[in-house]
């Protein structure tokens, strides 16, 4: 480099600080405006709201009147989705709405096949998950847990109906 290059190019260094310096005071308004704008109010609009996963239910803290709905919802999901695995089938016996540890079981596998199948983010790694660990492991617990119950279960009748017994505890708890 010539020694007039040099001085030029030191005579422009004030110039070329005080335009970065510009740029990063520019840089760090826009970074801030982002920042509050993602931790402000979110946007009404659905389509650009996240959907959050489905949430476990906690059936302790139920109203007795939610209880009844969820157990509806659930019955229905257990006879249309769960009950087309025949060894569910098996496990699951009629007077499975009497156990509140088996509807607890239930509404868990329940909750992680709707983040696995109906949730807008799920992928196909959730479904993996639901269908090679959570519910065969469930139908395992489901199957020791109502052992018991067996002696009056019949594997190889018709098609099982619970809606009577689902029907009856639906109606004993909007009673009370």
């Amino acid at each position: 480099m010539s020694d007039s290059r040099q001085q030029g190019g030191d005579d422009d260094r004030p110039e070329i600080i005080t335009g970065l310096a510009a740029e990063l005071e520019e840089l760090a308004r826009t970074v801030a405006q982002l920042n509050a704008s993602s931790s402000g109010p979110k946007p009404s609009s659905k389509a650009n709201v996240p959907e959050r996963s489905p949430r476990p239910w906690c059936w302790p803290r139920m109203p007795h009147e939610e209880k009844a709905e969820r157990l509806a919802e659930l019955a229905d999901w257990v006879r249309d989705v769960l009950f087309a695995w025949p060894e569910a089938s098996r496990a699951v016996l009629s007077c499975w709405p009497r156990h509140w540890d088996v509807i607890e079981e239930l509404s868990m596998l329940y909750c992680a096949w709707r983040t696995a199948y109906t949730w807008d983010s799920a992928t196909s790694s959730d479904a993996a998950y639901y269908l090679d660990r959570l519910r065969p492991s469930t139908v395992e617990r489901l199957q020791v847990r109502m052992r018991p119950c067996s002696q009056h279960h019949q594997p190889d009748g018709p098609p099982r109906e619970d809606t009577d017994l689902v029907d009856r505890t639906i109606t004993e708890l909007n009673l009370l």
